[in-house]
């Protein structure tokens, strides 16, 4: 019984890998078609892995250097870049890459960034919910929804009290620690 258990497991393992390698190529291949190296979609398509297998079920590759969190979009960069693009049309109009690019959040939206004054991978919040953030080191953030909203920080550490941020329009652009950050509500 065992046995048969561990072998449902590995195939099932081995079918959702098998689904996901096609679309993984396509999105290497519309990389490299909005002019990318092979190595810098390769390495763009491996970053992304590395955020999708960190957030779970919480996201979904859209494009090659977006992943939709369900009412958030992580625009990321390709790498040695300090700002994300868009590198394929926008699938709809929340993928935008402008909604958070070179440090300004389009009305309606909180950003936080990954790097200092804006720069790095980006989620740009335009749902009201709980998000994920995840990365560590030193980031910012810019909140330009509706005045008044004020997002709350949660903790890596569920015992210390979150932190309710300022309300809109409000920004921090650098010395953000996002080590001891599990998640932003960003209403």
């Amino acid at each position: 019984m065992a046995i048969a258990v561990v072998a449902g497991l590995l195939l099932a393992v081995g079918q959702s890998t098998a689904a996901e390698a096609p679309a993984r190529s396509g999105f290497v291949a519309q990389a490299q078609a909005a002019g990318l190296s092979d190595g810098q979609a390769a390495a763009l398509q491996n970053k992304v892995d590395g955020y999708l297998t960190e957030l779970g079920d919480k996201g979904t590759q859209v494009s090659p250097n977006q992943i939709d969190m369900g009412g958030a979009v992580l625009n990321v960069t390709v790498p040695g870049e300090s700002q994300p693009r868009q590198l394929v049309r926008a699938g709809r109009a929340e993928y935008q890459v402008a909604a958070c690019d070179d440090y300004w959040a389009l009305d309606g939206w909180f950003c936080a960034y990954r790097g200092q004054w804006g720069t790095g991978d980006v989620i740009g919040m335009y749902t009201c919910d709980n998000y994920f953030i995840p990365w560590r080191g030193e980031g910012s953030w810019m909140n330009n929804q509706t005045p008044g909203t004020a997002p709350t920080l949660h903790w890596v550490d569920s015992m210390r009290p979150p932190w309710k941020m300022p309300a809109a329009f409000s920004m921090q652009g650098y010395h953000v620690d996002w080590a001891p950050v599990h998640s932003i509500t960003n209403c």
